[in-house]
């Protein structure tokens, strides 16, 4: 930290060398270990937009730190079920990204293959590791999808009564799209559309929920409607399909701050793969999960509703061993991907709920 000097009382120096050094331990205090964990605590809502307008920068979120002995009561009320899945680590007194990191270590797992950004609901703390570094975005495009479908609807674009043509149509799989087209016919309403793409991920209906928003390039440009990342990769790559975990954290907050009028996104979300994925080892949480997988990715984006609730975008590669000429990830890294739903919502069982 740079001082700078200063000509004036002792009594003015002796304060502000004080402050001085209390803005360092500050500084120190929020400092990654990892350099892949930087920015590990930030403002969510100080957004590349909001610092380009010359705005005052907004304070940093209030960390409610819990006491030892609470965390330590919840270690102990959690201890038999960490134990019997075999992730019993020292949630207490390890920062978010250090757990995961543990985890990653334990299992001989590159940190590289894991981005992840949190953000609590109630403090507006938002924790990430690798959160600008680009990864395969898959079906998790269909959340902002529907999104742009609700405001296109609020707006009088489109409606939800109407029956929009689904005969001229790009598709990612024949044989879907003539199951499609045998059960529906010639159209599709939204709320099918919106039923489909986001309970069971099927790309016929998110096809043609863009066709009727003007087609994947118009989609694609108004994804930043909903935030942009402080990486390269400012939404989604429309060409090379990557993204980033801190553009997700971003719509996943979109979506939190608006949840009346995305109440079906959210009532679709709830139903989505149950007891799968995020729901895994928490069967017993109310859970709004997006997954999306394709070749070596593996992903989800959520709301939790815990105690406190809190938002997750977890985006990996590789897990398994799979590469990008594989089909889509194997039953190993599926189960890795699931650990480590568990392994993020216990570090914030113990340290925020």
């Amino acid at each position: 930290m740079n001082r700078k000097k200063l000509i004036v009382s002792g009594l003015i120096f002796g304060l502000a060398f004080l402050l001085g050094i209390i803005l360092f331990q500050s500084k120190h205090w929020l400092k990654q270990n990892s350099s892949s964990s930087e920015n590990i605590l930030t403002n969510f809502t100080e957004t590349s937009e909001t610092k380009n307008t010359g705005k005052k920068k907004k304070a940093l979120p209030q960390v409610i730190e819990k006491t030892a002995e609470e965390k330590h009561a919840v270690m102990e009320a959690d201890a038999a079920t960490m134990d019997a899945i075999g992730l019993h680590y020292d949630y207490a007194n390890l920062t978010l990204p250090q757990v995961v990191q543990t985890y990653l270590d334990e299992l001989g797992i590159d940190h590289s293959c894991i981005a992840f950004s949190y953000k609590n609901t109630k403090t507006g703390e938002v924790i990430a590791m690798n959160e600008t570094q680009p990864m395969t975005a898959g079906s998790t495009y269909k959340l902002p999808l529907n999104m742009l479908a609700v405001d296109a609807v609020e707006k009088g674009k489109l409606s939800m009564d109407t029956p929009y043509d689904i005969t001229d149509l790009d598709y990612e799989y024949v044989g879907e799209y003539q199951a499609y087209r045998n059960q529906f016919g010639n159209d599709m309403t939204i709320p099918e559309m919106q039923e489909y793409s986001l309970i069971y991920s099927e790309n016929t209906p998110a096809y043609a929920m863009a066709k009727a928003l003007g087609g994947f390039d118009k989609v694609y440009s108004m994804f930043k409607r909903y935030g942009q990342s402080k990486g390269d990769v400012k939404t989604i790559d429309q060409n090379g399909n990557k993204t980033t975990t801190d553009y997700y954290i971003q719509v996943l907050d979109h979506l939190w701050k608006h949840q009346d009028k995305y109440a079906d996104i959210l009532n679709y979300l709830g139903q989505s793969f149950p007891g799968l994925y995020y729901e895994t080892y928490l069967p017993d949480i109310d859970i709004r999960q997006k997954p999306g997988y394709v070749r070596e990715a593996l992903n989800i984006d959520a709301v939790v509703y815990e105690q406190t609730p809190y938002l997750i975008a977890l985006y990996t590669a590789g897990l398994g061993g799979v590469t990008p000429e594989n089909d889509e990830v194997n039953g190993v890294g599926y189960s890795q991907l699931c650990q480590l739903t568990y392994v993020i919502n216990e570090w914030h069982r113990v340290n925020r709920n």
